[in-house]
C-alpha cells in the first residue's frame, strides 16, 4: 500500500512541478529517490540484469526518470549555487 501510495506521489510531483522554479526539481528528485526505497513490492520484470541476482526493473525505470527529469528541471539552479561556491 505504501509504494502505491508513493507512486501516485510521483505522478503527482511530475505533473505538479513541470516548468515550475528550479528548485522544485529537488521535490521531484527527493520523491523520485523515496519511489525507488519502496518500490520492491510492485517491481515487475527486470529490464536489465547487473548481476545474475540484480538488475534494474520496470518499476526503477520511473525513479530514474523522475531523478533525472528533477535534475534537469533544478539543473539552473545546481550551476547558480556552484558558480558562488566557487567565486568564494
Amino acid at each position: 500500500m505504501i509504494a502505491g501510495l508513493v507512486l501516485v506521489a510521483l505522478v503527482l510531483t511530475v505533473r505538479l512541478t513541470h516548468a515550475r522554479r528550479p528548485r522544485a526539481g529537488y521535490v521531484l528528485v527527493l520523491v523520485s529517490v523515496l519511489w525507488l526505497v519502496v518500490d520492491k513490492a510492485m517491481e515487475g520484470p527486470t529490464v536489465l540484469y547487473v548481476t545474475a541476482r540484480h538488475g534494474l526493473t520496470a518499476a526503477d525505470l520511473a525513479g530514474l526518470v523522475g531523478i533525472l527529469l528533477g535534475l534537469h528541471q533544478a539543473w539552473p539552479d545546481v550551476r547558480q549555487r556552484w558558480h558562488r561556491v566557487r567565486d568564494r
